[in-house]
């Protein structure tokens, strides 16, 4: 009879059940692969509220509409690289090489996507939504790699 906590195992099944329990003892991954990638975009989701719900805050208590929008993407932006690093990608990384480089990656996405956006509507005619939206796809799927392999390595 097993004792309490413990599990029968079915006949021929013991090596499985040893071989799993060796690594009770080894220290947790950050997560796979897909875990981080809906993380990732789920938190991305959630930045968009975290940056409107700013905006319309520093808009109500009168603040101008550049000021209200800087202070808006800042916590966004620190919402993002907080959320990314601590609970997505579980880092240990360097804290200030990491926030440097999510900068870098910040900035690089900003000068990308504005002379992308303009590139696309002279080159093919294509409306402005339409190469905002495209910037949007690539820089989600870079983001993602360069935070995982590379931010929070």
């Amino acid at each position: 009879m097993a004792a309490e906590g413990e599990a029968t195992v079915p006949n021929g099944a013991g090596a499985k059940a040893s071989a799993s329990q060796a690594g009770a003892g080894e220290p947790k991954r950050a997560g796979g692969f897909l875990r981080q990638a809906f993380t990732y975009y789920g938190v991305s989701i959630a930045q968009t509220f975290v940056e409107f719900g700013v905006f319309a805050l520093m808009k109500a208590f009168g603040l101008a509409v550049g000021v209200s929008n800087g202070i808006a993407v800042a916590c966004s932006g620190a919402f993002n690289f907080f959320m990314n690093r601590n609970v997505t990608f579980k880092a240990s990384s360097n804290f200030w090489r990491s926030v440097a480089l999510f900068v870098l990656l910040y900035v690089w996405n900003f000068l990308f996507g504005t002379w992308f956006i303009d590139a696309t509507s002279a080159a093919f005619g294509w409306p402005q939504a339409a190469g905002k939206l495209v910037t949007m796809v690539m820089q989600g799927i870079w983001g993602f790699c360069l935070c995982k392999w590379v931010i929070f390595k």
